[in-house]
């Protein structure tokens, strides 16, 4: 009896042996947060071996995916490797791809990863309104671009006019700018704003006074002329003062009317023919208001363009006579 039992006990230790199977020890590895060791079957590592535990690899999506979305657009909202961050100096910082979503998901709480994809979708939703305010930018600045291409020859236009109406056709002090209405007999005129005395021919600053001026001005002696011939009226020499110095309401007329023509004709030489027109259009009615025509203008410029030959050809003249004559040839 004693020999069966040992026998039984043999064959029941080999049968002991064959089931039983070694142990395999999982490797360990320590976090790169918490610095602890653990098997990394408990935690997950980057694509370049970097460990971290599970709960710290929790803890890191969820503060990853509660950060503010402009952080969070550096990296598209995507999990990196914790070493991937500004505390770790360019050689130890870890330059590994994103975490595989499968991988976050297989790792992390459901509450983590339901808080990482919705970080992702307010990113994305995010980037969407962007690239959708970037599209609109673009064509309201394409719109904006071709609203001044179509606006800059209307507002140009509108400009010149202004500044004919302004500074042309308004008989104004040549010093304050004020506007002149009233006329009382002598073009010698006297600014009520600023005292300043000018020309009303030519609106020259006389100073104090511009009696002396007015008694020699070119323009004024050819208004006076004009004035004559036009209307059968002229100045009046009263005293020792010429014709120029006082007048008639009527010459006056014809004084500003000639005024205002030449101005308006030198204003114009800046455009082309187009541009001519379209103000020449444009200020019809303040034209007609003074009765000047359109017939008027050009006169005036055929007279300037004329005048202006006429100068180009005397100053021309006047080069050649103070030029240096060569020495007669050797005899």
């Amino acid at each position: 009896r004693i020999r069966r039992v040992s026998t039984s006990l043999r064959r029941a230790g080999r049968g002991s042996r064959r089931r039983s199977t070694p142990v395999v020890m999982a490797e360990q590895k320590t976090c790169t947060i918490c610095f602890t060791d653990g098997p990394v079957t408990e935690g997950v590592c980057c694509p370049h071996a970097h460990y971290t535990c599970a709960d710290c690899f929790d803890a890191h999506v969820r503060n990853e995916a509660g950060k503010d979305l402009a952080l969070l657009a550096k990296c598209d909202g995507r999990i990196l490797c914790p070493r991937n961050s500004a505390a770790n100096t360019d050689a130890d910082r870890c330059d590994a791809p994103h975490f595989p979503d499968k991988d976050i998901a297989a790792a992390v709480s459901n509450d983590t990863f339901e808080a990482y994809l919705d970080a992702r979708s307010k990113l994305r939703e995010r980037q969407v309104a962007e690239e959708m305010e970037a599209q609109m930018e673009a064509r309201l600045q394409l719109e904006r671009e071709r609203a001044k291409r179509g606006a800059g020859k209307e507002e140009k236009l509108r400009v010149a006019k202004e500044h004919v109406i302004e500074h042309i056709l308004t008989l104004a002090c040549p010093r304050c700018k004020q506007a002149f209405v009233d006329f009382d007999g002598c073009f010698a005129l006297k600014c009520s704003r600023c005292a300043a005395a000018f020309c009303a021919y030519c609106l020259a600053d006389c100073g104090r006074d511009a009696h002396q001026h007015v008694g020699t001005c070119p323009e004024g002696q050819a208004s006076v002329k004009a004035a004559k011939k036009q209307k059968g009226v002229g100045g009046r020499a009263i005293g020792n003062m010429p014709a120029t110095v006082y007048g008639t309401k009527d010459a006056f007329d014809v004084a500003q009317k000639r005024r205002r023509c030449r101005y308006l004709a030198l204003y114009l030489e800046k455009f082309d023919d187009a541009g001519q027109r379209e103000l020449v259009n444009a200020l019809a009615s303040e034209l007609r208001d003074l009765d000047i025509a359109e017939k008027d203008v050009r006169h005036w410029q055929k007279k300037e363009a004329k005048a202006m030959r006429d100068r180009a050809v005397a100053q021309s003249d006047a080069a050649a006579r103070q030029a240096p004559r060569p020495p007669p040839p050797a005899r």
